[in-house]
C-alpha cells in the first residue's frame, strides 16, 4: 500500500533527525531492523534485513556508519515483488548477531532503554521508520507500526507506555500490528518522531472538525425547531378554522377574533411574527396568552 503525504512528512523529519550518542543510532538501527525482519545464513555469514524502501535502506545504513564499529553493510540491493520492491541490506551474520541479541532481551529494554528517553525516542523513530505510518487525519486518527520480530512486540508495547501511550495490538499475516488512534495519543507522538509541525497541523485539523461539528449540530437543530414550528401552526390554523366555522364563534370577544384571522391569515410565523402584525403589536408570551384563551373555546 502506497504511503499517504502524512507518512512520509513523519519520516521525513525522522531522517533528520542526528543524534548525540552512538547509543542513540544503535537503538534507532536496532528497531528498524527488529521491525523490518532480518534472517541470518550462518554457513554463508550472512545476515539481510528487508527493508520496505529505499529510503529506510539509507537511513539503516547511516545508522550504521554513525555507529562506526565492525558492523559494515552491503547494498542496498533492490528485490523485485508484486506490488512493490524490497531493499536487501546485507552484513557480517556473526557481527549482526551480537550486535542485535541484546536488544530482544526484556531486561536490556527494561534497564536501559526504558528508563532513558533518548534511548526510548531513538528506538520508537527506528520502528517508526521501518515499517510506520499515519492515517490522513481529515478521515481517521490512527498511527500504526508492523513488527516482524515477536520478541521485540512487547517491548515496542512496552517503550509506547513510558510515553503514556496505549496501544492496541494485532497480528496481520504472521505479522504484529501495533496501533493507536487517540488524538491526544498520536499528538504527543507526533512531538516524539520530531513532526512538530505536523503536530500543530493536526491539533488545527481536530480544531476544525469541532467547528464543522457544531455548525452541523446547530443547523440540525434549527431545522428541527422551524419544523416543529410549521407543525404546530398548521395544527392551530386547523382549529382556529374550525372554532370560526362553528356557533361559538358569536361568543369570542373582537381582539381574540383578530388574533384568529392573523394567524389563519400568515401560516407558518411564529409567534413573536405574529405578534408583530398585530394592531397595536404585542409580544411573543402576549400571542401565545391569546391563542390559548381561544383554542378554550374549542
Amino acid at each position: 500500500m502506497r504511503e499517504n503525504a502524512y507518512s512520509k512528512q513523519v519520516k521525513a523529519e525522522i531522517r533528520k533527525f542526528v543524534y548525540k550518542t552512538k547509543e542513540e543510532w544503535a537503538a534507532e538501527m536496532a528497531a528498524l531492523c527488529l521491525c523490518s525482519g532480518y534472517e541470518c545464513d550462518y554457513e554463508k555469514d550472512v545476515a539481510r534485513v528487508c527493508c520496505t524502501s529505499e529510503e529506510t535502506a539509507q537511513r539503516l545504513i547511516e545508522d550504521v556508519h554513525a555507529l562506526g564499529n565492525e558492523l559494515i553493510p552491503e547494498g542496498p540491493r533492490k528485490i523485485g515483488r508484486q506490488g512493490g520492491s524490497l531493499y536487501e541490506v546485507s552484513f557480517s551474520a556473526t557481527e549482526f548477531d551480537r550486535f542485535i541479541t541484546p536488544y530482544i532481551l526484556p531486561d536490556t529494554i527494561t534497564d536501559e532503554i526504558s528508563s532513558s528517553e533518548e534511548l526510548r525516542r531513538a528506538m520508537l523513530r527506528g520502528a517508526f521508520v521501518a515499517r510506520g505510518s499515519m492515517s490522513d487525519p481529515n478521515r481517521t486518527y490512527r498511527i500504526e507500526m508492523l513488527c516482524k520480530t515477536d520478541a521485540f512486540v512487547k517491548m515496542l508495547v512496552l517503550l509506547l507506555h513510558a510515553e503514556n501511550i496505549r496501544p492496541n495490538t494485532r497480528v496481520l499475516d504472521m505479522t504484529w500490528s501495533i496501533y493507536f488512534k487517540k488524538h491526544e495519543e498520536i499528538c504527543d507522538f507526533l512531538v516524539i518522531m520530531g513532526s512538530s509541525k505536523l503536530m500543530l497541523e493536526l491539533q488545527n485539523i481536530r480544531a476544525q472538525h469541532d467547528v464543522n461539528s457544531m455548525v452541523a449540530r446547530t443547523m440540525n437543530l434549527d431545522n428541527w425547531t422551524v419544523k416543529q414550528q410549521s407543525e404546530a401552526s398548521a395544527i392551530r390554523t386547523q382549529q382556529l378554522q374550525k372554532l370560526l366555522a362553528s356557533d361559538k364563534a358569536a361568543k369570542i370577544p373582537r381582539e381574540l377574533l383578530e388574533v384568529a384571522k392573523v394567524h389563519i391569515e400568515n401560516p407558518g410565523l411564529s409567534l413573536t411574527e405574529l405578534g408583530r402584525q398585530m394592531n397595536p403589536p404585542i409580544s411573543k408570551s402576549g400571542m401565545n396568552h391569546r391563542l390559548k384563551k381561544l383554542l378554550d373555546y374549542l
